[in-house]
């Protein structure tokens, strides 16, 4: 016996047809009379001249979901009139009032008509961490919070940039750079401007910027870049011109920032001991430039780091620069890393 076929009752008026096993030893029968019943196999005959049927199925009504039927929806994009393409990071302080001193929050800006897809590492040890996500044109989108002076060393960020639009448009080039900011530079109050972007002060980063001008300075013809240098040389000529009512104010601080990556444009093949004596020649050019000149302090930005070009600065001042003091400079402006000599 299969299921779909029409059995007959032995001990019994009528028949059905079988629907189901249930058992090795029992069928379950739907009869004539439109009901379902257990009967034993040995009670059923089946019927060899009737054609087969199919078994009588009972359409099942799905229960409609409780979840919200979610349809894709066409991005409302703000956009301008500008085809100018310009991606910022910025670093803004949640404490407006004192910005160094404070948590921070890394954002990525998008100041242009795309739409962004991208990926923002920051180094961890000898590895990175990835944030990725998507950015609507003219938006800008939240990256990642740092805690409060967690930040001891440069901070290197990595950001890689598609870009893509839901209208026609031209193709824009993928970016991919790093960006090195000085923890010197991170703990400067000065670093935090006023800006377009935020209603408080922030540290902002140009990732890539494209404007008017500098567009129209790409169209400029060779006699107009040189009538623009001859404006400047005569404009720097009458600044320069002596006057018996101008008195020449000497600057009273100067900085002099000693990082290797701004001495040397490539570092390639060159050991330890090679960079640090670069830097400490640097050093002792300025202060004898600065001693000449009659500056009143000067500050060597020397970072944190391992502490080597620190404290080999120190010991240099000590021995041959006895009759100046010198100390940490102002941790407000410069943070950890750098050391105001004192000259007069």
């Amino acid at each position: 016996m299969n299921i779909g076929e029409r059995v007959k009752f032995l001990n019994d008026v009528g028949g059905g047809i079988i629907t189901k096993f249930i058992d090795k030893e029992t069928a379950m029968i739907l009869g004539d009379d439109g009901f379902e019943m257990p009967v034993s196999l040995k009670e059923l005959l089946t019927i060899p001249n009737e054609k087969k049927q199919k078994p009588t199925t009972i359409p099942v009504t799905e229960k409609p979901s409780n979840l919200p039927q979610v349809e894709e929806e066409e991005e409302d994009a703000f956009y301008t009139d500008s085809s100018d393409v310009s991606i910022y990071l910025a670093l803004v302080p949640k404490n407006n009032n004192s910005p160094t001193d404070s948590d921070a929050t890394l954002y990525l800006i998008n100041d242009s008509n795309f739409f962004l897809t991208f990926n923002i590492l920051t180094r961890k040890d000898e590895k990175f961490l990835s944030f990725p996500g998507k950015i609507e044109p003219n938006t800008k989108e939240k990256i990642k919070d740092f805690p409060k002076n967690s930040i001891k060393e440069d901070l290197e960020i990595s950001v890689q940039v598609l870009f893509y639009d839901k209208r026609p448009h031209e193709q824009h080039e993928p970016v991919s750079t790093t960006i090195l900011i000085r923890a010197v530079k991170i703990y400067k109050e000065g670093s935090y401007k006023e800006n377009d972007f935020f209603d408080q002060r922030a540290l902002v980063l140009p990732i890539i910027e494209e404007n008017a001008m500098k567009e129209a300075i790409k169209q400029l013809t060779d006699k107009d870049l040189k009538k623009v240098v001859v404006q400047k040389e005569i404009l720097n000529e009458t600044l320069n011109t002596p006057k018996h009512f101008r008195k020449r104010i000497e600057p009273q601080i100067k900085e002099v920032d000693l990082h290797i990556d701004e001495l040397l444009d490539n570092r390639a093949g060159l050991e330890n001991n090679e960079l640090l004596q670069v830097q400490m020649d640097k050093f002792r050019s300025e202060m004898k430039a600065a001693i000449q000149n009659k500056i009143a302090k000067i500050v060597f930005i020397h970072g944190v780091g391992s502490g080597v070009l620190k404290l080999e600065l120190r010991k240099e001042l000590q021995r041959d620069y006895k009759k100046y003091q010198f100390q940490d400079a102002s941790f407000k402006e410069y943070g950890y890393g750098a050391t105001m000599v004192i000259l007069r």
